[in-house]
């Protein structure tokens, strides 16, 4: 599921959390979907975040 939003989520799109492996990130940009490697990229204020779109339990948007 999370790897089908990840595919059409606009690079820009503010993400106000990401919940990952039960910890919660904040505020953080999405960049851009690397499928071929199930990578996601999200900027925020110290910089880029690569995350494993399988470790993803949730997003929501701002």
């Amino acid at each position: 599921m999370i790897p089908e939003v990840l595919r059409i989520l606009d690079p820009g799109t503010p993400i106000a959390s990401v919940l990952l492996s039960g910890t919660q990130i904040n505020n953080v940009i999405f960049s851009s979907f690397d499928e071929a490697r199930s990578l996601a990229y999200f900027a925020t204020s110290a910089g880029v975040i690569v995350l494993d779109a399988a470790e993803i339990q949730g997003l929501q948007t701002a």
